[in-house]
């Protein structure tokens, strides 16, 4: 049955509802209801839709991957609970943070720190932001600033990483998209995760932004006014707040610096890695067999990887790595075991508004899809004709940034998007005569112009989770921050459209393109920044 313009209304009530009521959850739960209602028999009983909403959800929760990525989800939460609790890891960034010697060198640290928290960009905002207000202040850095580096290596981190709180969650979307365009193949949405990194311009290009005003001392706009404000200021600290206070860790331990406490800091994290690694070779072996010797061992790596189970081996590595973050919280760290089961539930339970986007994300992807109403093919045929395949990773890009500016939320984004964005992709390329893969230039630029949008959209917003988590855990004035990064993110922002997902969409390479608007930030830094000179008072201070 064909469904037509009918097909529309579950994702367009999900997204108006989500833009004006800022919210995530209602506006999927009633963008299901929208389907179910449309997919119920016209001589069905009355409360037949909603026993079809009720099936949707029930299917989305008891699908076996996406059980598998649920449990993932929970098991980081427990690892990334017990890490910012425990109190390792802040005691190691301390003590690196005090071996900095100039004001270059401290917002280079705080820009690799958030590099080296990859794996939750909760976890990131308030380790890193709590960690390192001592340091700018020390170096008179501004709070503005500082929230600017902890906000803009957040989200942009953990969006990039494979063993993070995102990954399975950008997967199952994936594999959903895919599953709609009618490509069922296992590994099929983590391979067209990895191949579609490099695609991902936006927050590749925020990192290197972030450390080209870190390295090079330059600002413009509101950020460059804000430093000068402080390096003119007697104060140690940014205006903060009143309401927004320093706790950010209710259980954190107060306890005196710990020895040896990059083991568990480090440990539990590459245990994770290896897991999944290892997971991923062992299960990819099965399907791959013994090693061709016509194929290089690089070749033979990447097709183990892919080939690999993906969801068993992030379950795996979620597991091992906090069983052992457990471990070593209990021998180096002292922690008592209650502490430790108190913070493992508080991480998981912070996953939980993450976890009911998911399942709600999944029931309306289910019913949009071509066993539903088919969303993605009559768009495919609507649009076939009236839009250039080639425009559709920037309008991707686009819509995705309007909606997580508007509703504030990049998970809420994605999930809504993804699914349908993959499955147009790839239909329209079909459309156009082109062979309807994923691995095309067009579905893989397409692919990561959601995450990409959503991340941007997210930078841009002053309703994001992130962005306010950013202001509080660094006692930064909310609205300044959200003043002083919108200039820096929508550089980025443009520079990705203009050297990223147009090119790459005509089939330039990505690494190009990369490069491309690396050397445009370079440009746009040294051309319009200027640097920021600390008065003779602080830089007395900065040195003592």
């Amino acid at each position: 049955m064909e469904y037509g313009a009918a097909s529309l209304l579950p994702p367009l009530v999900a997204i108006v509802l989500a833009i004006l009521t800022r919210q995530v959850v209602l506006p999927l739960l009633f963008g299901v209801g929208v389907g179910a209602f449309i997919l119920a028999p016209s001589e069905s009983d009355w409360f037949a839709p909603a026993i079809g909403l009720g099936q949707a959800i029930w299917n989305s929760i008891s699908d076996h991957d996406h059980l598998l990525a649920l449990a993932f989800s929970l098991l980081l939460g427990a690892m990334v609970g017990v890490l910012e609790a425990g109190g390792a890891m802040e005691d190691l960034v301390t003590k690196i943070a005090a071996r900095i010697k100039s004001r270059q060198g401290a917002q280079t640290l705080i820009a690799s720190t958030g590099l080296a928290v990859f794996f939750d960009d909760y976890a990131n905002t308030l380790l890193v932001g709590g960690t390192m207000r001592s340091t700018a202040d020390r170096y008179k850095i501004s709070r503005s600033k500082l929230a600017y580096l902890v906000d803009s290596t957040a989200a942009p981190v953990a969006g990039l990483s494979l063993v993070s709180t995102w990954a399975a969650t950008e997967i199952t979307y994936m594999s959903e998209g895919l599953s709609d365009a009618g490509i069922t193949t296992a590994s099929a949405g983590f391979e067209l995760f990895m191949q579609s990194i490099p695609y991902r311009f936006y927050p590749l290009l925020a990192l290197v932004m972030v450390f080209v005003i870190a390295r090079s001392g330059r600002d413009f706009g509101p950020m460059r006014t804000a430093e000068l404000r402080q390096s003119d200021s007697n104060q140690t600290g940014a205006v903060a707040a009143a309401s927004q206070g320093s706790d950010v860790h209710p259980l954190k331990l107060q306890r005196a610096p710990i020895r040896h406490s990059w083991i568990p800091t480090v440990v539990p994290v590459g245990m994770c890695i290896i897991a999944v690694l290892l997971v991923l070779i062992i299960t990819g072996s099965w399907e791959v067999g013994e090693k061709d010797p016509a194929v290089s061992w690089i070749r033979h790596f990447g097709l183990l990887i892919g080939n690999g189970q993906s969801y068993w081996a992030l379950v795996v590595g979620g597991g091992s790595g906090w069983i052992v973050s457990l471990f070593t919280h209990r021998v180096v760290c002292q922690s008592s075991a209650d502490f430790l089961m108190k913070s493992s539930l508080r991480g998981a339970w912070q996953m939980m508004p993450a976890i009911v986007i998911l399942w709600l994300a999944w029931a309306l992807s289910a019913m949009t899809g071509k066993d539903g109403l088919d969303t993605g093919g009559y768009l495919s045929s609507l649009l076939s004709e009236a839009l250039d395949p080639k425009l559709l990773p920037t309008c991707v890009f686009v819509i995705a940034g309007l909606m997580a500016f508007s509703t504030g939320t990049s998970w809420g984004t994605m999930g809504i998007l993804t699914p349908l964005s993959v499955t147009l992709a790839i239909k329209l390329d079909q459309a156009a005569g082109g062979p309807g893969t994923a691995d095309t230039a067009i579905c893989l630029a397409t692919c990561g112009s959601v995450l990409a949008g959503a991340i941007f959209g997210d930078h841009c917003s002053p309703i994001s989770d992130t962005t306010v988590l950013s202001s509080r855990a660094s006692e930064c004035d909310h609205v300044e921050h959200v003043r002083t990064q919108l200039p820096y993110a929508i550089v980025v922002g443009g520079i990705c459209i203009v050297f990223g997902t147009l090119p790459a969409a005509y089939g330039v390479s990505p690494w190009i393109s990369l490069v491309a608007g690396a050397v445009a930030i370079l440009l746009v830094v040294r051309l319009v920044g200027k640097p920021v000179q600390l008065s003779a008072d602080a830089t007395a201070a900065s040195d003592s």
